[in-house]
């Protein structure tokens, strides 16, 4: 019973948040003629894509940065689709997507996913984005309206997004840098991963490229390589959040479970208000059976995730109450899960350590 609920959220615990490993483009953002080319070019008759629609506005009423990507998060599987105007307006065909109208799955690379499980964000460098879901079904022209994506300006939080040492890099890394960026948007990795290490020849301080370089490395699946360049990140700007977030996802995929505690502790000191690393750190800590902590970090994560974003915190609570044999406790908090997303992929066994757990729960009485 233990081993199946750990099994399960951890496997789905892999897909709960991208680290996003998009590529910044050098040009600019999507002109209003480009954005309306998406409505143009969709054929709403096509069962297999949908049209969204939506705008990005920023919560502390500064101008709009430009550019400002739009990002695709489909359980895991993580896309650029397209950018904002220079209002904030995007609008772009999900192709995969079988809409029919009003269902709602996505087809990925290797299954149907979702739609339930899919959120899009902005990726705009200095600023953090809301997620939005896409649980909303499709009107009868394949049109799902998205809504705002709010961005907020991280120039008053604790932890750095784009890295101070960074802005002071030398124009000659800087461009290295931006090459390394092109390249990387083709797929060419080893050209990719030369400019980037000639930005770092050039400017030994430059965060941003060592934090690139690492994620270039990582997707390589050289691992050792990648944490040392974002060790290299950390020692050019200790503050260096992203540095951490990467560290923590490439402890997460080599299960290195201390080094993804300890990453998620240094990620939350800097930036508390994350419920992603609080869910995290309570999956270190309750694989190093630490069970206690791993239940404070989880609870944490519940609280601060006002907006149920993170539902399998809930699923995760539920195995770590059944381990401390609280069969009552973990019953509620795996029903929550169920109730937040009915139609997640481990909706099925999720039910069946449910009747589980109400049994068990019964028999203690």
């Amino acid at each position: 019973m233990q081993k199946l609920l750990l099994l399960v959220f951890i496997l789905f615990g892999t897909g709960i948040i991208s680290f996003a490993q998009s590529w910044p483009t050098i040009s600019g953002s999507t002109t209003d003629s480009e954005s309306s080319a998406a409505s143009a070019t969709f054929n709403r008759k096509d069962p297999d894509s949908v049209l969204l629609a939506g705008t990005v506005i920023v919560a502390d009423g500064i101008p709009l940065p430009q550019p400002i990507a739009i990002l695709s998060d489909c359980n895991g599987h993580v896309n650029t689709e397209g950018y904002a105007d220079a209002k904030g307006y995007f609008t772009f065909v999900l192709h995969g997507v079988s809409n029919g109208f009003g269902a709602e799955t996505v087809k990925s690379l290797a299954s149907s996913v979702p739609l339930a499980l899919c959120e899009l964000q902005a990726d705009v460098p200095g600023f953090t984005s809301e997620k939005v879901r896409l649980s909303s079904p499709s009107d009868g022209f394949g049109l799902i309206q998205v809504g705002h994506i709010v961005i907020r300006s991280t120039s008053h939080e604790a932890g750095n997004v784009i890295s101070a040492t960074s802005v002071a890099a030398p124009s000659k890394a800087q461009k290295n840098f931006q090459k390394g960026c092109e390249e990387a948007n083709k797929r060419r990795w080893d050209a990719a991963a030369a400019h980037f290490r000639e930005a770092v020849r050039i400017y030994p301080k430059y965060a941003r490229a060592w934090l690139y370089l690492g994620r270039v490395e990582a997707h390589q699946g050289d691992f050792d390589g990648s944490r040392q360049s974002f060790h290299e990140a950390l020692t050019a700007d200790p503050r260096f959040v992203d540095a951490y977030t990467e560290l923590a996802q490439v402890a997460l995929r080599t299960k290195q479970w201390q080094e993804l505690a300890d990453d998620t502790e240094h990620i939350l000191q800097l930036s508390p208000l994350m419920p992603q690393f609080w869910y995290f750190n309570s999956v270190a800590n309750y694989e190093l059976k630490k069970v206690e902590m791993a239940e404070k970090s989880a609870l944490q994560g519940v609280r601060i995730d006002v907006r149920q974003r993170i539902p399998e915190l809930q699923y995760l609570l539920g195995a770590i109450l059944a381990l401390k044999h609280d069969y009552r406790g973990a019953a509620e908090h795996i029903r929550h899960y169920l109730r937040l997303v009915p139609r997640a992929q481990d909706a099925a066994v999720a039910e069946k350590q449910l009747q589980n757990l109400e049994k068990l729960s019964g028999a203690a009485e």
